[in-house]
């Protein structure tokens, strides 16, 4: 699905995103939904600057016993591999985001020069 980056959406598309879930009887649900989340805010406020003409990508699915769920703006990306995650960032106020996805995923990469995240969570 494509929606404009603006924040009052995530509430819409994060039920979107429960229902879809529950409806596939997840495990870990609101962690998931925590991670999701976090990285449509980060695409909607530090990829696209909150400019309602710049689109975000969303999809998930599940393959097997993997939920994979990906989002893409249409930002000029940012250096990811200078990201250090430390634990303590998660009493910031502000920037916690990775660390959050990175605690409530299996696994998560970026592409296209950090414009996309890929996060995965097992599912049994």
């Amino acid at each position: 699905m494509e929606i404009p980056s603006n924040k009052t959406l995530i509430p819409y598309i994060s039920e979107i995103f429960i229902q879809y879930l529950h409806s596939h009887d997840i495990k870990d649900a609101d962690a998931m939904q925590i991670a999701f989340e976090e990285a449509l805010t980060n695409a909607i406020v530090h990829g696209n600057n909150n400019d309602y003409s710049k689109n975000v990508n969303i999809s998930f699915n599940i393959k097997q016993n993997m939920l994979e769920i990906s989002i893409e703006d249409e930002g000029s990306g940012f250096n990811y591999k200078a990201i250090k995650i430390n634990n303590d960032d998660v009493y910031r106020k502000n920037g916690r985001g990775i660390l959050l996805i990175s605690l409530y995923t299996d696994s998560f990469h970026f592409e296209d020069y950090g414009r996309k995240i890929v996060m995965n969570k097992y599912i049994s």
